[in-house]
């Protein structure tokens, strides 16, 4: 209980700031105050958001998914926020995690790892059938793709490929807007993905990698 109302008294002091911005309606107020009594999970919503498969997201103790809950100037309050977590797929939430207005999540399978302080923001797309991780503090910026399958199998110079594989992002990994990171990689602690590269093929931590497909270009000391 103690844990519901200190959740409950960050949501009301966001959906204010919200409101004195105009960026929130008093009906995704009130959906966002009734979604975490309704279904006794913390989810708190601030923006239109569909959610299918509730009952497969998960929860450690003290963690919290945030939806619409950030003022996004490339984004409105009309924007819908959609999470679909089909039967085979989970999604768990290791913190308190923000996904913003606009996102497109779909758990087709597997599971999407959220650590805390992870930040999705508005228009990303996240595509699961294995696993995509994203870690502590991670930063995914607008208008990015992950995706750790291809869709369609594909057979190149006689073998057919593997249509899927994880996607890690270790901690505080910063993906830049319109980038697209695609299967079997991953992006090594505190790298930075340039906006608009192709990431094929793993990132060493504190690497900064830009281009189709993405090349290092130099190494960074720290970001925020």
């Amino acid at each position: 209980m103690a844990a519901f109302r200190s959740d409950l008294r960050e949501y009301v002091r966001h959906v204010r700031a919200l409101r004195a911005a105009r960026e929130t309606s008093a009906r995704a107020f009130v959906a966002g105050l009734r979604y975490p009594l309704a279904h006794r999970q913390p989810i708190w919503i601030g923006s239109p958001t569909v959610i299918e498969g509730r009952e497969r997201i998960e929860f450690t103790d003290g963690a919290a998914l945030r939806v619409g809950m950030g003022a996004f100037g490339l984004s409105t309050k009309r924007d819908t926020s959609i999470i679909r977590v089909h039967p085979e797929g989970r999604l768990r939430c290791e913190g308190v995690v923000s996904l913003q207005r606009g996102v497109r999540v779909v758990v087709d399978s597997g599971v999407l790892e959220l650590a805390p302080g992870a930040n999705v923001n508005g228009f990303a797309k996240i595509l699961v059938r294995e696993r995509v991780s994203i870690g502590a503090y991670c930063n995914v910026s607008w208008n990015t793709q992950l995706l750790d399958n291809d869709f369609h199998p594909m057979v190149v110079d006689g073998v057919e490929q593997p249509m899927s594989g994880p996607i890690i992002l270790e901690d505080r990994a910063w993906i830049g807007t319109g980038s697209i990171v695609l299967k079997g990689v991953t992006v090594g602690e505190s790298a930075v993905v340039a906006a608009g590269s192709v990431v094929t093929r793993d990132v060493p931590p504190k690497a900064v990698v830009a281009g189709s497909p993405a090349k290092v270009v130099g190494h960074i000391d720290s970001w925020r």
